[in-house]
């Protein structure tokens, strides 16, 4: 601790803390402390909101990709002609 050793290390308040200054700043704290926890929650639910959605279009989009890989490969395959055996 690099204090001045002729600064004094407690120093007096001007005036008497009293009760009711002690429950205001209390009340004080406590909104602050819920103001600030309902911003972060609803910061967080809109984050998570966001990626559900991305994560959600994101596998519609390989689902509809596959779709589309099967269905082109099964429509070659019916459009080749069938071998035939040999007379």
């Amino acid at each position: 601790m690099n204090a001045d050793p002729k600064q004094p290390l407690y120093v007096a308040p001007e005036e008497r803390v009293t009760l009711e200054a002690l429950k205001h700043r209390a009340e004080q704290v406590s909104d602050l402390t819920v103001s600030e926890s309902k911003r972060l929650a609803n910061e967080l639910y809109e984050q998570n909101v966001t990626k559900t959605v991305l994560i959600a279009v994101g596998a519609v989009l390989v689902v509809a990709s596959v779709a589309y890989f099967l269905g082109t490969r099964a429509g070659r395959h019916a459009a080749s002609p069938m071998p035939t055996r040999g007379a």
